[in-house]
């Protein structure tokens, strides 16, 4: 089953990190690609991944990723020895795991894509 995600933040800086909730990349996984019925998120364990244009993964992480609403929404906090380093567009990916699943968040229509500068 492939969930679908969307980011409410589209850019960001290369290296970039804070520790303020101000500037975390947030967004929503949804169960739909007309992105209408979020998914239940609690429970999984989370991993990050920029890919880009040849779906090479260019960036992957499992730290810093808040699932805590569990309604959905998720939340993405760099730090100073885990900030990507990237330049340019890219499409995020959240793979959701347990002890029973393995689940890929893919955006639609551009809903997963992210610029940095």
């Amino acid at each position: 089953m492939v969930l679908y995600l969307k980011l409410n933040e589209k850019k960001w800086g290369k290296g970039d990190y804070t520790n303020s909730a101000t500037y975390d990349i947030s967004g929503t996984i949804y169960t739909d690609d007309k992105l209408s019925s979020t998914a239940s998120i609690s429970g999984f364990t989370p991993k990050l991944q920029f890919i880009d244009s040849d779906n090479y993964t260019m960036y992957s992480t499992d730290s810093g990723i808040d699932l805590s609403s569990g309604s959905g929404v998720f939340t993405i906090k760099f730090s100073v020895n885990n900030a990507p380093t990237l330049e340019g567009s890219y499409r995020m990916r959240i793979i959701l795991e347990d002890s029973n699943s393995r689940l890929t968040c893919v955006g639609v229509n551009g809903s997963d894509s992210m610029f940095f500068e």
